[in-house]
């Protein structure tokens, strides 16, 4: 029982009280019925032996005078009602039997006695008076006696009573007693205990709120900030004095965002339909008190019911981590453009060769009169053709080098091409063959420069590890495909595979393995968030057994897949 909850606890108990209650409500009626009874009985009785001794007055006064016949008619009748009903109750074997004795009976004798009375109606003799008197101090006697009777009866039933009334308000105190023991008392401690727990959980609740290193900000359903912890005045500026139990939300909303937000918010907290922002984390602008903006994460959640919604809002300033991935990407594109320039430097240096070789060889032809007029015409088009890929080669790097994420369509060829020009000449130095396949030879949607710099870095990596590998073949694959309706683009190298440990933190900024004057550890990180930031696709890193040219290779496969969009 003491495990019951609260409401089926106090269920017996109310319902016993209830018991006890309407049991003492009867009880009470009865007690009531049975005074008004035996009241109604000793008062029939008692009016009896007045009335015995009436009839002989009466009696004498309608013999003395006719006209009194009336009043001696209506006491014998009423004597004689009284009667009738006082011998039907049968309330207890000794009253029945003073009343029904064949011998001395007072039914007998009162018949006998009222008999006299109605013999003086009929023959008008006072023999009946005088017999009656004889006969009167019996009957008095007897109903006497018999009023005697009705009130030891009526004690004893009063007793019965008293004692019931005694022992319902021992059994009313009993149960009380249980009840306070085994019910109300412990639902008293189970309401104290629980009233603790809502008050340590209140406190919990508020630690965490208040413990948080975002910002909470809550609203109710009516506009109102029911919650705005430490961590939102440190990184707004406005004190909980002047946010809390206010509808001024609006303060920490930069202009641009207040007409949405007024919009979003009335429509979900008068119909709980959401925009679109409840559940999900956006990248927005916060408004400090000093008119400040700066870049927050911000997270909606909510509970909704009719006139009583609540939505919560976890900010959180990221102003450091966008100043870090600005620094990130400076470091970035400064290493890309050291590994630029040694490209270019890969890039150029057949071509200056050939310009400088025909600008000399002519200039001797010249001199020993040896340049004819074919010749020459010849080595400036050989000439003008390296200057023009030169040319080309610039803006390709320029370009690179620009990294504007503009969108665009492009075709997988062009993307290899690009690249290609780009990383060519210094695979070919360190003896790197890399091998093109293209199984989709289809159209991209997206920016085509920053996903050369993102596959860009991958096979550089790749190129850094087989430098540092004594494989006679040298090889990375790299292969574009289409799968369902995703772009699948894969890297692999026959390097010898990426160490388990190293696995998870490959993609983490500033993490490298190369000695710091060969590598700043952002390459990887910066394809990482090209690919999940920009195209919405996801980079992985396995070990792979691979076969090409008939010969078994070993390395590692880097995987990017994104969705196809064709615009």
């Amino acid at each position: 029982m003491l495990n019951f909850s609260l409401t089926r606890r106090y269920i017996p108990a109310i319902s016993l009280i209830a018991i006890f209650v309407i049991f003492s409500h009867i009880l009470i009626n009865k007690v009531v019925n049975n005074n008004k009874e035996l009241a109604k009985i000793i008062n029939i009785s008692g009016k009896q032996r007045m009335l015995s001794q009436k009839l002989i007055i009466l009696a004498q006064n309608y013999y003395e005078d006719f006209t009194q016949k009336q009043p001696l008619i209506d006491a014998l009748n009423e004597i004689k009602q009284s009667h009738k009903y006082l011998i039907s109750l049968h309330l207890t074997p000794e009253i029945d039997d003073f009343y029904n004795n064949k011998d001395h009976g007072l039914n007998k004798n009162l018949k006998k006695y009222l008999q006299h009375f109605d013999n003086l109606l009929i023959l008008y003799n006072p023999m009946f008076i005088k017999q009656a008197r004889q006969d009167s101090l019996d009957i008095l006697k007897q109903l006497d006696k018999v009023v005697k009777m009705y009130e030891k009866y009526s004690d004893k039933r009063l007793q019965i009573t008293s004692e019931y009334e005694y022992y319902l308000m021992i059994g009313t105190l009993i149960l009380l007693f249980l009840e306070v023991i085994f019910i109300f008392r412990p639902a008293a401690k189970q309401i104290e205990k629980n009233t603790k727990q809502l008050i340590t959980n209140q406190e919990y609740e508020e630690t965490v709120i208040e413990s948080n290193n975002n910002a909470i900000i809550a609203i109710d359903w009516t506009g109102k900030i029911t919650t705005y912890n430490q961590k939102a005045v440190e990184i707004f500026g406005w004190t909980k004095e002047e946010m809390l139990n206010t509808r001024n939300l609006t303060r920490i909303i930069p202009p641009k965002y207040k007409e949405d937000h007024i919009k979003a918010s009335t429509q979900y907290l008068k119909t709980g339909q959401s925009c679109g922002a409840i559940g999900k984390t956006l990248e927005l602008e916060g408004l400090k008190k000093d008119g400040t903006i700066f870049p927050i994460m911000i997270t909606f959640g909510s509970k909704y019911k009719v006139n009583n919604a609540i939505v919560v809002a976890n900010i959180s300033d990221i102003t450091h981590e966008k100043e870090q991935a600005t620094l990130m990407a400076q470091q970035s594109k400064m290493a890309a453009m050291g590994e630029m320039i040694g490209n270019i430097a890969h890039q150029w240096r057949q071509p200056l060769s050939i310009i400088s070789t025909l600008a000399t060889g002519s200039k001797i032809q010249k001199e020993l009169n040896m340049l004819k007029d074919e010749q020459f015409y010849k080595n400036m088009d050989a000439i003008d053709k390296n200057a023009q890929y030169l040319s080309k080669t610039i803006d390709d790097f320029r370009d690179f080098i620009k990294g504007e994420d503009k969108k665009e369509l492009f075709n997988s060829t062009i993307l290899y091409e690009k690249i290609l020009t780009i990383i060519e000449a210094s695979l070919k130095d360190n003896f790197i063959n890399l091998i093109f396949e293209d199984n989709y030879k289809g159209d991209i949607y997206g920016s085509l420069n920053i996903l050369i710099q993102a596959i860009t870095n991958i096979i550089n990596n790749a190129k850094d590890i087989l430098k540092e590998t004594d494989h006679e073949n040298k090889i990375i694959l790299f292969k574009i495909s289409k799968e369902d309706s995703n772009i699948v683009i894969t890297i692999t190298d026959n390097g010898g595979g990426v160490p388990d440990h190293i696995q998870p933190k490959i993609f983490d900024a500033y993490f490298t393995t190369k000695h710091k004057s060969n590598g700043t550890g952002l390459g990887l990180n910066m394809a990482y968030n090209i690919i999940t930031n920009s195209y919405n696709g996801i980079l992985k890193v396995t070990n792979t057994h691979f076969e090409y040219d008939n010969t078994k290779y070993y390395g590692a496969k880097f995987t990017i897949v994104f969705p196809l969009i064709t615009q």
